[in-house]
């Protein structure tokens, strides 16, 4: 018997490759229960798998004749292709830059694992030598094996993060499929059978690229449901994306013009410009503007007695701004039978003023905190001002206690920007970036160290309550647990109980004031950054970001101003207005300008509804989706799967029902309102990151021109 194994035909290669590639998009389409899809899948896999076949063949006609090692090193290097670009995203990450050698793993890693595949492949080579039944069915068990480990792995630990390791992963298995086929026969083929069906795969493939997937429900149904079929189109848009801007127009992708960037569909239409940038046949029409209060009848309003004795009473007084990581609105909505499992907070909404249609700018904390910080729609633009640094310039001490984990993911400047004193907050004892304990007493110990040292000067203390947020990591002690009901979903009643450890703080921060004597002297600002996916729904993902559904962008907004009865307001608002808003209270109007957000005064103080802002338009900026919420209706557009839905919050906060189709002229008004906010390119790469930290910076100041406050005029 030969010490190596015999030469296996390349046309063999490439029918076993697409055998085995198109089986995994039977599996797929099967899943999906869509004959439709299996017409654009199937040639796709088939594609995929043809290619593989290519490579295989080809790295081993190359090594033929090679020394063993030479030889190994030779057909493993295919595997670069895709190990280098998963290994360049995977140490992508806020805690992979942490790691020692950060700089150096995206280079490493690859190198290593191409060393051990050819290793492996060294092994393996000895053993595919032997023919017997049983050294082939360990071939297909082990093929099968990692065919489903691969498959685990990614739905369980990479989720819906990493795209380009879900990429290589489904390359992967493609791959593996191909070797399943072979290690069952090595049957003959002929070479003119091999061709046919490369040039068969090829042509199918060709015209479900460009004719594929043109149906919206088959798209939906792919992005919500799919696997190894929805990255390998995506991939494909991605390869053949040729202007860059995200959309291509090939399998349903919407991009009407491939060599300009600013035209696809979904993209921002600029009304009145004569040019229609989101390919839907026409220019946008400009929405008459919502009716904006008299200039002299808010005035008069501002003027009258109740309204200055308030002003007079809350100017100067301190602020204590309460965040919490993925709070969820559902939690402790007014109409919610288990809120009362939270007693503080229910009261500390109660005792305030209370927006109940408040919506996040985004489903990510980095813009979401940076629009609370600066009042602006862009926070990554040139900030001359950020709220604490306004709220210093006017004699505030100024503190945070902030996890870790959330300067590491957003940053350290704009948080770090006007705050004395920060603390960090370890969310992490023992293994970096993995939660392994209730940080909430923490976070409130440093709030009352912040007031102590403050002694009695003005002060701004911002605490961000984390344990929510790793609900997915920390399971919650038995004590909190027993605090809430039994639920179906383990997950959700982790999620409470979690909630439940900072209803206690905060119920300890109140009585702390009180004791101090600060409760009459104190603003409370209550906020979420964003919501969260408990599971409930595939589109959501598995917790935040990317996406920007109703679950994961109405939060919780909430004023506790002394004085101020509490109450329920349905004005729209939004993280962005809280520096204008708090600016206004404490009588610092003018301190940062220009802001986008709205001065919620007056519904804070019960002005008549002509005088607020009830009609508004609400913008939400994602990774994979951008949003427009005028209440009732949201709007949701994935641009570069060309897919736009509309759902009526007040009738169905599930979004169940897509009135997209049924309602096209509110659609139409959405998409030009979208336009009328700066568009933010939502890049949380680590040069993403690098570059909004640079933004960030203060800008240096410049000398006031002549004539200006503060310099003599000649």
């Amino acid at each position: 018997m030969s010490s190596s194994p015999a030469r296996v035909p390349t046309a063999w290669i490439l029918t076993a490759h697409v055998l085995g590639a198109v089986a995994i998009g039977a599996l797929e389409a099967a899943r999906l229960k869509s004959g439709a899809l299996a017409l654009t899948l199937l040639p796709l896999f088939g594609a995929a798998g043809l290619a593989a076949g290519l490579a295989i063949a080809g790295s081993e006609r190359v090594a033929e004749g090679k020394r063993t090692l030479v030889a190994a090193a030779i057909r493993s290097a295919p595997s670069l292709i895709v190990v280098g670009p998963v290994a360049w995203t995977l140490f992508d990450g806020a805690f992979a830059r942490t790691l020692p050698g950060a700089r150096l793993l995206p280079f490493v890693v690859p190198l290593v694992a191409w060393a051990l595949i050819a290793a492996v492949l060294v092994g393996v080579r000895a053993f595919l030598a032997t023919s017997d039944l049983t050294t082939r069915a360990i071939r297909i068990l082990a093929c099968a094996g990692a065919i489903g480990g691969i498959v685990w792995s990614e739905r369980h630990l990479l989720g819906s993060g990493y795209p380009a390791a879900h990429y290589g992963a489904t390359i992967a298995v493609i791959v593996l499929a191909g070797a399943l086929v072979r290690a069952i026969a090595v049957p003959p083929v002929s070479s003119y059978v091999a061709a046919a069906l490369a040039a068969c795969t090829f042509g199918t493939a060709v015209a479900a690229t460009v004719h594929g997937l043109r149906d919206e429900s088959q798209r939906r149904v792919l992005e919500t449901y799919g696997d190894q079929g929805r990255d390998l189109v995506h991939l494909v848009r991605a390869a053949v994306d040729l202007d860059g801007d995200g959309s291509s127009p090939l399998l349903g992708g919407g991009d009407c013009d491939d060599r300009d960037p600013v035209r696809y569909r979904g993209a921002p239409d600029v009304p009145g410009d004569g040019i229609d940038q989101d390919c839907n046949g026409s220019d946008a029409v400009a929405p008459p503007p919502p009716p904006a209060p008299k200039a002299l009848d808010l005035a008069s309003w501002r003027a009258t007695q109740p309204v200055t004795d308030a002003l007079a009473r809350t100017k100067g007084m301190n602020v204590v701004l309460v965040t919490v990581d993925a709070l969820r609105f559902d939690m402790l909505a007014p109409d919610t039978a288990d809120r009362t499992e939270f007693p503080e907070l229910v009261k500390l909404l109660d005792d305030s003023v209370w927006f109940t249609r408040a919506i996040s700018p985004a489903t990510g904390t980095d813009i979401s905190l940076g629009t609370l910080l600066t009042g602006r729609h862009d926070p990554y633009q040139t900030i001359d001002t950020t709220l604490p640094e306004a709220l210093q310039a006017r004699g505030y001490r100024t503190y945070s206690a902030l996890p870790e984990e959330v300067t590491r993911y957003v940053g350290q400047v704009l948080p770090g920007r006007g705050i004395d004193r920060a603390k960090p907050v370890y969310t992490d004892w023992g293994v970096s970036d993995v939660a392994d304990h209730v940080s909430a007493p923490t976070t409130t110990a440093e709030g009352l160290r912040a007031l102590d040292d403050a002694a009695g000067r003005p002060s701004l203390v911002w605490l961000h309550y984390f344990d929510v947020h790793e609900h997915h990591q920390l399971k919650a002690p038995k004590a909190l647990l027993q605090r809430v009901h039994e639920e179906e979903s383990k997950k959700r009643r982790n999620y409470r109980a979690l909630l439940a450890a900072i209803d206690h703080e905060i119920g300890r921060l109140r009585r702390e004031l009180s004791r101090r004597g600060l409760a009459d002297k104190t603003i409370i600002v209550f906020a979420a950054d964003h919501g969260e996916s408990l599971g409930e729904d595939p589109r959501l993902l598995e917790t935040h970001g990317r996406v920007a559904y109703h679950a994961l962008v109405r939060i919780p907004l909430a004023f506790h101003i002394p004085g101020v009865p509490g109450g329920v307001r349905t004005d729209p608002a939004s993280l962005v207005d809280i520096a204008p808003t708090l600016l206004s209270v404490l009588g610092a109007t003018g301190a940062i300008a220009p802001l986008d957000g709205v001065d919620l005064t007056p519904a804070l103080l019960g002005a008549p509804p002509a005088l607020r802002r009830t009609e508004r338009a609400l913008v939400v900026q994602e990774e994979l989706q951008w949003s427009v919420v005028e209440w009732p209706h949201q709007l949701l557009v994935r641009p570069s799967e060309d897919l736009v839905e509309l759902y009526d919050l007040e009738a169905d906060p599930a979004q169940s029902y897509d009135l997209a189709q049924a309602k096209p002229d509110v659609v139409t008004r959405l998409r030009a309102r979208y336009a009328e906010v700066p568009q933010l390119k939502v890049d949380r790469t680590l040069d993403g990151r690098r570059w909004r930290e640079q933004q960030a910076r203060r800008p240096p100041r410049r000398a006031p021109a002549a004539g200006e406050a503060g310099t003599p005029t000649p």
